[in-house]
């Protein structure tokens, strides 16, 4: 079952082949990829890889990765990724680990916060989920920004928790409980 999800502005879906040259894009760009360097690739070859966990995911009836693709409704621009991870299950409920980057040229639009909100939104209402999880560098402020928008408390600040360039960087982690998720709703 492919999902797509719509805001005011944005469009956010399951890949599509198609999406291929438009993600390569993205994830070949240092100054975008500088803090998640793990899935960054230069080859167009590392980024069909890529993008085939997220088709082979889009098809798997017990799905653990929910990647999309996020629209600006218009121009149809491919403005970034956001998505999660399943980390853990039970009884209880899943916990979700959350991802995002976009494109230079929409940073500062507020594009990832309204996107990040419509899918954390999804997956309290429609995937069974207990709680939703993300960190950053504690130096990329606009990323922990949005955390914190879409109601995230702060978990922990790890001290020289992240290697990047040879260099040690702090993280921050939030989170959020589907009943803290269900207060910001009302």
């Amino acid at each position: 079952m492919m999902i797509r999800l719509e805001t005011d502005r944005l469009i956010i879906r399951d890949h599509v082949k198609e999406d291929l040259q438009t993600l390569h894009g993205l994830i070949s760009d240092k100054e975008i990829m500088f803090y998640i360097q793990d899935i960054m690739t230069e080859t167009i070859e590392g980024s069909q890889m890529n993008l085939q966990v997220a088709l082979e995911e889009n098809e798997h009836p017990d799905r653990t990765k929910y990647f999309f693709a996020v629209i600006e409704k218009s121009s149809n621009e491919y403005v970034g990724e956001i998505g999660y991870t399943k980390l853990l299950e039970n009884s209880e409920g899943n916990v979700m680990e959350l991802g995002y980057f976009t494109n230079k040229r929409f940073w500062g639009k507020g594009y990832v916060t309204e996107a990040a909100k419509a899918v954390v939104d999804y997956a309290f209402a429609e995937l069974d989920t207990l709680k939703i999880e993300t960190g950053c560098n504690a130096q990329n402020k606009g990323s922990e920004a949005v955390m914190i928008k879409l109601g995230m408390k702060r978990e922990a600040y790890l001290k020289r928790h992240v290697l990047i360039d040879d260099i040690y960087y702090d993280r921050v982690e939030y989170g959020l409980l589907k009943e803290e998720w269900k207060d910001l709703c009302r």
